[in-house]
C-alpha cells in the first residue's frame, strides 16, 4: 500500500489515474472522520474529464498512523499536502495542480494555497466551514451538554448508497466526542483566515450544498466582497457531503471544468 513520510506519521495516499496526459491533478484533503477511499466516485467522474486525483488520509483517519481522529494541527496537515503534491508533481510534470479540501480538509487546502500560492493553478472548496460556526468558537471549549459531536449520515447526505457506505465503513467514524479537539483547531484558523485569505491571488471555486447544516451556506456567501475571485456552486438540496450527495456527478463536472479551465470566470456562481 502507499505511503509517504508524514509530519509526524506514515501518511497513507490513494492516486486515481485514468490517462497518461492528465489535463490537471487535484490534491485533495478530505474532512474530519473520513478517509481517502470515500472518494471514489469523485475520483471517477473526475477521471472522465482527464483529470487525476491525488487523496490522503489524514493523520488519525484511514490507514494513516496516529491517534484515531487525532489529526494534529494545520502545520501538519499542510505539510502532508505539500509531500502529496511533490509526488503528483513527480509523476506528471508540468501538469496544472490544484489543492482541494472538503469541510476540515478545505481549510487545510487553503493555506497550502497560502503558503505555496505559486505551487497551485486554482483552490477548491467543499462543504468549507469559513467562517465560524456556533460553539466552536474559543480555544478549547468545550460542549455544555456533554453531548458527542454528532456526524450522523443523515444530516451529511441525502444519498442512500453513500450513508450505507459511511455507516457500515470501518475506515470512517461518523459520531465521536471532539468538541475540545475542534474548539483548539478551529478558531485559530478562523483567525488567520481573517487576516490572510483576502490576500489569495489564486482562482477560487466553492461547491456547497443548499441544505449544509454543519457549515451553513451563509458563511461563504459572507467571503464573497472580501474576496472577488470566489466562485460559489450551490446545489439544491444538497447537504454538507456534496461530493457526495443526490448532485455528485454534476458537482464533479463543476469542479472538473474550474481545474481545467484555470479562468476566474469558471464554475457556477449564484
Amino acid at each position: 500500500m502507499p505511503y509517504l513520510d508524514g509530519a509526524d506519521d506514515r501518511i497513507f495516499y490513494r492516486h486515481w489515474s485514468f490517462t497518461d496526459d492528465p489535463r490537471a491533478a487535484v490534491v485533495f484533503l478530505h474532512g474530519f472522520g473520513e478517509h481517502s477511499g470515500l472518494y471514489h466516485r469523485l475520483a471517477a467522474e473526475l477521471g472522465t474529464h482527464g483529470v487525476d486525483l491525488w487523496a490522503l488520509d489524514h493523520r488519525g483517519h484511514g490507514l494513516s498512523g496516529g491517534d484515531r481522529g487525532d489529526v494534529g494541527d494545520f502545520n501538519r496537515i499542510v505539510d502532508n499536502a505539500g509531500s502529496l503534491a511533490d509526488l503528483a508533481e513527480r509523476s506528471s510534470p508540468g501538469t496544472p495542480l490544484v489543492i482541494a479540501g472538503h469541510s476540515l480538509g478545505s481549510l487545510g487546502a487553503i493555506f497550502a494555497a497560502l503558503d505555496a500560492p505559486r505551487r497551485y493553478h486554482a483552490v477548491i472548496l467543499s462543504g468549507a466551514p469559513l467562517s465560524p460556526l456556533p460553539g466552536l468558537t474559543e480555544p478549547g471549549s468545550v460542549d455544555d451538554g456533554g453531548e458527542p459531536f454528532a456526524l450522523d449520515p443523515a444530516v451529511l447526505s441525502s444519498d442512500p448508497t453513500y450513508r450505507d457506505e459511511l455507516e457500515n465503513d470501518p475506515l470512517a467514524f461518523t459520531e465521536a466526542d471532539v468538541h475540545a479537539l475542534l474548539s483548539t483547531l478551529l478558531p485559530p484558523a478562523w483567525e488567520r483566515l481573517a487576516a490572510d485569505l483576502p490576500s489569495l491571488d489564486l482562482p477560487v471555486l466553492a461547491v456547497h450544498g443548499s441544505d449544509d447544516l454543519v457549515a451553513p451556506l451563509a458563511g461563504v456567501y459572507a467571503w464573497r466582497d472580501r474576496l472577488p475571485q470566489l466562485r460559489v456552486a450551490v446545489f439544491d438540496g444538497n447537504a454538507h457531503d456534496v461530493l457526495n450527495d443526490t448532485a455528485h456527478r454534476e458537482v464533479a463536472d463543476t469542479i472538473a471544468e474550474f481545474a481545467t479551465a484555470g479562468a476566474r470566470s469558471a464554475g457556477v456562481e449564484r
